[in-house]
């Protein structure tokens, strides 16, 4: 079976699931109303994770479909890089905050670039959640070198195999993401970066952690193909981030807290 026809295939699943994810998003919203006891919490936040969790994989099985056509087109427009890289970095920090994991953020002010900017904070969510799966400090900065927006993705774990770094990030790797392989995450940044005209690359030493770093040229207005968005998906509450986040993160993260609305909001 040709590529094509399996993401073709992948992209009809996902709406399927879509619509099924609604009905439990439904029904999660209306049991929070009810659910005062501790016990109901909990196997309230334990649906709510599982519907993260699905959420997250029915995002990438449509996001890999986009980027594996020939040509995906950018949703291009005059993008605030320091804030997104901020406004993300502070957001994913509260969250792995529960996890242990300690994620430093840096960007200087008033950095811009014509970029498809949700798509480049697929790439930093992908990047982060790789890091924070492998180490307890992680360090998300941006900076100019040049004409170029460059992100830093470095941990203190325990870095990566030479040959299972060389089939992550050589060149002709998985230039394509595939949703039925691992590493989807790595492929899904490359991608991201590649059509944007840049790069991604890492090092490592052993027991030293793992530097992955993304260039993006900034760009002109007038490059890439501008087309209208997608119908955005509600979540119910369950932000990009903490989708992106759900394979990382505790249960009781995903329950709401006695009279308060917890991190789902």
């Amino acid at each position: 079976m040709e590529r094509q026809e399996l993401d073709q295939g992948a992209a009809r699943t996902a709406a399927e699931l879509r619509l099924q994810l609604a009905q439990l998003t439904a029904a999660s919203q209306l049991l929070e109303r009810t659910a005062r006891d501790e016990k109901s919490r909990g196997y309230l936040a334990a649906m709510n994770q599982g519907i993260c969790r699905m959420l997250r994989i029915v995002g990438r099985l449509e996001l890999t479909a986009r980027l594996g056509e020939s040509d995906p087109g950018l949703e291009r427009s005059p993008t605030d890089l320091s804030r997104l890289t901020q406004e993300l970095g502070e957001r994913l920090a509260e969250l792995l905050e529960c996890t242990g994991v300690k994620l430093e953020v840096s960007a200087p002010e008033g950095l811009r670039a014509w970029v498809d900017g949700e798509l480049i904070r697929q790439l930093l969510m992908e990047l982060t959640a790789n890091a924070a799966a492998a180490g307890k400090r992680v360090k998300l900065t941006l900076e100019r070198l040049g004409e170029n927006a460059v992100f830093t993705v470095e941990d203190d774990g325990p870095g990566v195999d030479p040959e299972k770094l060389r089939y992550l990030f050589d060149s002709g790797a998985q230039a394509v993401p595939d949703w039925r392989r691992g590493g989807v995450g790595v492929a899904v940044a490359r991608r991201a970066a590649q059509l944007h005209g840049g790069t991604v690359i890492a090092g490592c030493a052993p027991g030293q952690g793992l530097r992955v770093v993304a260039s993006i040229p900034l760009g002109e207005p007038g490059q890439g193909l501008l087309r209208e968005p997608g119908a955005a998906w509600d979540r119910g509450g369950f932000d990009d981030e903490l989708v992106a986040l759900s394979k990382l993160l505790p249960a009781w993260v995903f329950g709401p807290e006695p009279g308060g609305d917890g991190y789902l909001n």
